[in-house]
């Protein structure tokens, strides 16, 4: 599984990320993933869970290929500040991968 960094999410900030899903390293092969349930944890380094994002949090993009994360001020504020390692499951038809 590859690994990604997320833009810096500051303390008490709105913070916003456009995630497209394509099927091919060129880009030009879209994914439909508008019946897809994504969840995200964000882990400390001795692997405690901080806080969740669950499907509520992936809105729908313009494109069946897209889902925006948004987060409030309010919400960015309540997070502790540290680096963490982020885990984030996609469930497809009966298949979760991590």
């Amino acid at each position: 599984m590859a690994e990604h960094n997320l833009k810096p999410i500051r303390r008490g900030d709105t913070w916003s990320m456009q995630l497209d899903f394509f099927d091919d390293a060129c880009e030009t092969t879209p994914i439909n993933v508008s019946t897809w349930v994504f969840k995200l944890m964000a882990k400390n380094s001795a692997g405690v869970t901080q806080w969740t994002w669950d499907n509520t949090v992936f809105a729908a993009g313009a494109t069946t290929n897209q889902r925006i994360v948004t987060l409030s001020a309010v919400t960015t504020a309540g997070y502790s500040v540290g680096e963490y390692a982020y885990d984030l499951q996609v469930t497809k038809a009966a298949t979760v991968d991590t």
